[in-house]
């Protein structure tokens, strides 16, 4: 009896020592007691295209925003995430219907766009609460001195020769971009010259910051996809600083923040108890 009790014993320990050496195998680093796996790592890699190093790097700054995040108790509510839906719709020039649909025909479950979303929103609930005691305001002097050693960027042509580039499917009208000198099909192109009075501040803003001779972001238009290539930009004259005065306030203290953030999470990960259980090959 007691034989069969020790043998019986041995095998659960046993079934239990290798389902552990199981976890431990499919870990690849641990940072706080907070594992990282190698599939995390992998899937990482793959979805955002970076290295392996670069990937591990992302996710030590992603757990240690999520420990952050639980510990203040930092979440979005369903109105919040709502609203960013109607945001990220409005500026795709779609009603939430329309953008919900094109998420499920691209393959993406809208649930999980929602849960990300979310996550997103207490993210940037949780850089606010970095910064708030760090941050230092621009000061009109500082605002000045940026207006002008960067008067190029808020200067404005009259006019702006373009050729457009449509078509129904972003991936197409990216391959094109890369290699404009090929014949792609499905795409459609026009010759025009748009007078900047009349644009949208949107994509004047878009066409601004485009140097001569390269194409816009691709832009999303109900039903299709467009970029500019921009030709040349005619009769640029500098916009008055009172116009601009906001935007480049905004412009430098968006700076600040990200470098308060990064320096943030720079010293976190220098304090951090990591360590290396096994490289993803």
């Amino acid at each position: 009896m007691i034989q069969k009790y020790a043998k019986s014993l041995f095998i659960v320990l046993l079934l239990k020592f290798s389902l552990y050496a199981g976890l431990v195998d499919g870990v690849s680093v641990v940072i706080n007691n907070t594992p990282i796996t190698l599939y995390e790592i992998k899937k990482f890699s793959i979805q955002h295209n970076l290295p392996i190093k670069k990937s591990i790097e992302a996710l030590i700054r992603e757990k240690l925003e999520n420990n952050l995040i639980k510990k203040y108790g930092l979440q979005a509510t369903d109105l919040e995430v709502s609203d960013e839906i109607e945001k990220i719709s409005s500026n795709a020039g779609m009603s939430i219907i329309d953008f919900e649909n094109y998420l499920v025909k691209k393959g993406i479950n809208v649930d999980a766009y929602k849960k990300d979303l979310a996550k997103k929103i207490a993210q940037r609930k949780l850089y606010k609460k970095i910064v708030a005691d760090r941050i230092k305001r621009a000061t009109n002097k500082e605002i000045k001195e940026y207006y002008q050693k960067n008067i190029d960027i808020y200067s404005i042509p009259q006019m702006i020769e373009v050729t457009e580039y449509d078509a129904k499917d972003r991936t197409t009208l990216k391959n094109f971009i890369k290699n404009p000198m090929l014949n792609v099909s499905g795409i459609t192109k026009k010759d025009i010259m748009l007078k900047t009075s009349q644009l949208n501040p949107k994509l004047l803003y878009i066409l601004q910051q485009t140097k001569e001779g390269n194409f816009t972001p691709i832009l999303t238009l109900k039903g299709g996809f467009i970029s500019f290539y921009v030709k040349r930009k005619i009769n640029v004259k500098p916009i008055p600083f009172d116009k601009v005065k906001n935007a480049i306030f905004a412009r430098i203290m968006n700076k600040r923040e990200d470098s308060i953030i990064k320096s943030y999470f720079d010293k976190l990960v220098s304090e951090a108890d990591i360590k290396v259980l096994r490289e993803p090959r």
